[in-house]
């Protein structure tokens, strides 16, 4: 049996309109416990405590589009990096124009912002669009709702979502550039201790690399918005 916290993060880790888990993140570690003959139990944790979970023995990997950072890896072990990802920010057309970048970094507008709290995306934004009222989230679906609405002006998330919503939304929601705000890779997460466990992991990623497996899924849930309907 092999225990897989998994946080709301589309397209790596969401819930479809049945309240069932799907993504990118979903998919490998479902692929890697069928090739490994184990049992699998996917356990709903949140950005906020995530971490701590896995830490405290709440379950053994973490999947759920995690970034790579210095200061994580002083608490938990990454697998080798499975993808490199920017950010994007889609905004409502009403609210903002195309040339509006400023005006959302001054906060002259007093625009809303949304983030998914606990997250290196909510950590940028801060650090980028910080004089803006930045709305932290936990329900990625709902945010959606409410940009298209007109509830939020803007969404900050890493790519490909904002693309997708743009695309998927055209009438409503455009896309601002905000390439310079960085990338961050992802990558799988076990305890420390783990040292026999991500060994496998990280033999399996290659294999399934190698294989074309994992670019296989990637075209789907990266490369296409079709995923989005399934929200």
């Amino acid at each position: 049996m092999i225990r897989v916290g998994v946080a709301l993060n589309a397209p790596w880790a969401l819930r479809d309109k049945n309240n069932q888990w799907l993504g990118l993140d979903v998919d490998l570690v479902q692929q890697l416990a069928q090739d490994m003959r184990w049992k699998i139990e996917l356990v709903p944790t949140t950005w906020a405590t995530a971490i701590d979970d896995l830490r405290a023995n709440r379950f053994d990997v973490l999947a759920a589009g995690l970034s790579v950072t210095p200061q994580r890896a002083l608490l938990v072990k990454f697998s080798r990096p499975y993808g490199t990802y920017a950010l994007g920010l889609v905004v409502n057309r009403k609210a903002l124009g195309k040339d509006d970048l400023l005006t959302l970094e001054t906060g002259s507008g007093k625009h809303s912002i949304a983030v998914l709290a606990g997250t290196v995306t909510a950590a940028t934004a801060k650090e980028h669009l910080g004089n803006s009222d930045l709305i932290q989230i936990n329900d990625e679906s709902q945010a959606i709702q409410d940009l298209r609405a007109g509830k939020l002006d803007g969404f900050l998330a890493e790519q490909p979502l904002p693309t997708a919503l743009a695309h998927s939304y055209p009438d409503q929601l455009q896309m601002l550039d905000v390439s310079t705000y960085g990338k961050t890779a992802h990558a799988l997460a076990v305890r420390r201790g783990d040292q026999d466990l991500l060994d496998v992991i990280n033999a399996w990623l290659i294999y399934q690399d190698a294989a074309g497996w994992i670019q296989q899924r990637e075209q789907f849930w990266i490369h296409s918005p079709a995923w989005i309907e399934l929200m």
